[in-house]
């Protein structure tokens, strides 16, 4: 079995986990989860550790970044906070803010990084400082990307068989892409599974991480 790093806790105590596999610098770091109604992502990023043996470049995976939300099948954090909303981006905004639909609100917290996950997963990326990191989330069925990914999420769309595009349709102020793809100019992709995800959807997020992983 794969040794799994604590990295945080959640609201209610649970273990966030971190794997790490490979050795030297990180190439890519990957997480799924961070929306509790998003299993599907959750089930990918286990499905693409089990395929790492450790001989090609390290990569470290969180498949839960919110297991509160996994636990009560909700998107939220046990707070109300939506996570993706909850980084130090410029873009950033306190309390509630639009969604995707005029009747949709997202609670992004009092603060940037005031959640034990979000503040978790950003420890995270700065220790590991990885040359790419990418999320994955349900259910758009798509490979969006920031900062300089273009190619990256091209070559990714390619092996996955969901188009690569650069919007979403939506704002999404204080996520983890405008924090690290926006501001930083990190290559940072969101891949979109559908919802429910079949077998194949997730053999497709599967192939499309083995090319992030280079």
């Amino acid at each position: 079995m794969i040794p799994r790093e604590v990295i945080g806790r959640s609201i209610e105590g649970r273990p966030i986990e971190a794997i790490a596999i490979g050795a030297g610098r990180t190439r890519l770091l990957v997480h799924g989860g961070i929306h509790g109604d998003e299993p599907g992502a959750v089930e990918a990023v286990e499905r693409f550790v089990t395929l790492l043996d450790g001989t090609g470049p390290r990569v470290v995976a969180v498949p839960a970044v919110n297991p509160d939300g996994l636990a009560a099948r909700r998107k939220d954090n046990a707070r109300g906070v939506d996570l993706n909303r909850n980084f130090p981006a410029r873009s950033f905004c306190p309390g509630a803010i639009p969604g995707p639909t005029a009747a949709t609100r997202y609670d992004a917290g009092p603060s940037p990084l005031s959640e034990p996950e979000s503040a978790a997963l950003a420890a995270l990326v700065a220790r590991e400082d990885p040359c790419v990191l990418v999320a994955l989330h349900q259910p758009l069925a798509c490979v969006n990307f920031d900062g300089p990914a273009r190619d990256l999420a091209a070559r990714m769309a390619a092996a996955c068989g969901w188009p690569a595009v650069a919007d979403v349709g939506y704002p999404t102020p204080g996520s983890f892409g405008a924090r690290y793809g926006v501001d930083e100019q990190r290559p940072v992709i969101t891949l979109e599974l559908p919802r429910p995800a079949s077998e194949g959807d997730l053999a497709a997020a599967v192939r499309a991480l083995l090319v992030a992983r280079g």
